[in-house]
C-alpha cells in the first residue's frame, strides 16, 4: 500500500498527512490562521502595487508638467542653454589642446578660473555665428571684458591659427539665421557628448 504524502503545516511547521492534494494545514483552526495570513499578504501586496502605480503616475505627471513648462519657455533660453553647452566644450577643448589667451596669450593659472569663451564676431553683432568654433576661442577677463575682447590681437592670432580665409569667411558672414527648438536641441546634445568625450580622454 503506497505510503501517503507528507507535508508542513503552513502555521505551525508540524508535519501531517494532507486528506486533499490542495490542503496545507494540519487542522481546520491553522486553516482558518492560515487563510488570515494569506489575506494580509495579498493585502501588503496590493498596497504596494497601489503606491507603485500612484508613484508612477505622479512620475509621469511631472514629466508631462516639465514638458509642458520646456514648450512655453522663449526661444532665447534655449539659445542661452545651448551657448553654454558650446562654450563649455570649446573652452575645455582649447584647454586640453594646451590654448591661451587667443587675444595676449596668457596660460597663468590665476587667469583661467574664469576663463571665458571670447567670441571674434559678437553674438549681439553675427548671432548666426555664436556657435561656429572658428568664432570661439579662449579669453582671460581681462581681454574679453576689460579690453572689449582685445580685437586686434585677437584677430592677428586667429589669422595664425586658421588661416586669412576663414578669418575673412567670419567677417563677410552676414546671413542672418533664426534657430529653431530642434537645431538648438541637436547642437547642445553634441556639445555635451563632444565633452564627455573629451573628460574621458583627459580625465582630472
Amino acid at each position: 500500500m503506497a505510503k501517503k504524502p507528507r507535508r508542513k503545516c503552513k502555521t505551525c511547521g508540524e508535519w501531517f498527512h494532507p486528506q486533499y492534494p490542495n490542503i496545507w494545514w494540519c487542522s481546520p483552526e491553522h486553516g482558518a490562521i492560515y487563510a488570515l495570513e494569506l489575506r494580509a499578504r495579498q493585502k501588503v501586496k496590493d498596497t504596494a502595487a497601489e503606491i507603485k502605480e500612484k508613484y508612477r503616475e505622479e512620475k509621469a505627471d511631472r514629466q508631462r508638467r516639465a514638458e509642458r513648462r520646456k514648450e512655453l519657455k522663449p526661444i532665447r533660453h534655449w539659445v542661452q542653454v545651448t551657448q553654454r553647452a558650446v562654450n563649455d566644450w570649446r573652452r575645455e577643448m582649447l584647454l586640453a589642446s594646451g590654448h591661451g589667451c587667443i587675444s595676449c596669450g596668457t596660460k597663468k593659472a590665476f587667469a583661467w578660473h574664469a576663463g571665458h569663451a571670447g567670441h571674434y564676431r559678437t553674438t549681439a553683432a553675427a548671432p548666426q555665428l555664436r556657435f561656429n568654433p572658428d568664432n570661439i576661442w579662449l579669453q582671460c577677463h581681462a581681454c574679453n571684458v576689460h579690453k572689449s575682447g582685445n580685437i586686434e590681437a585677437y584677430r592677428a592670432a586667429l589669422v595664425e591659427l586658421i588661416g586669412e580665409e576663414r578669418v575673412l569667411a567670419l567677417e563677410s558672414n552676414n546671413i542672418t539665421h533664426r534657430y529653431t527648438r530642434e537645431e538648438l536641441d541637436g547642437i547642445r546634445a553634441d556639445a555635451r557628448a563632444n565633452l564627455r568625450a573629451l573628460k574621458q580622454e583627459n580625465p582630472a
